[in-house]
């Protein structure tokens, strides 16, 4: 019976030893993935800002080409322009 003491003890440092490299782990993947979702926020952001800012340009472009008539609303008028033509 004393002999399964040790063997006790040295099981419990085993395991401890093995939680405090998992607790490390963690850790290390907590920041890793906090970077990693820094990231792909940022990429997609760009993503998403492209098509704005073309679609910007072609309302500029469709301004130039077509200037908005004072009476009517613009957005409104092209709108309905668009919705007609399909």
């Amino acid at each position: 019976m004393n002999s399964s003491l040790p063997e006790k003890v040295k099981l419990l440092s085993m395991l401890t030893e093995i939680y405090d490299q998992l607790e490390e782990l963690e850790i290390v993947l907590e920041a890793s993935f906090s970077d990693l979702r820094i990231q792909m926020n940022t990429e997609e952001q760009k993503k998403l800002s492209a098509p704005v800012q073309r679609l910007t340009m072609l309302e500029k472009e469709l301004d130039r080409i077509n200037p908005p008539s004072h009476g009517h609303n613009n957005s409104v008028s092209r709108a309905l322009k668009l919705e007609m033509g399909f």
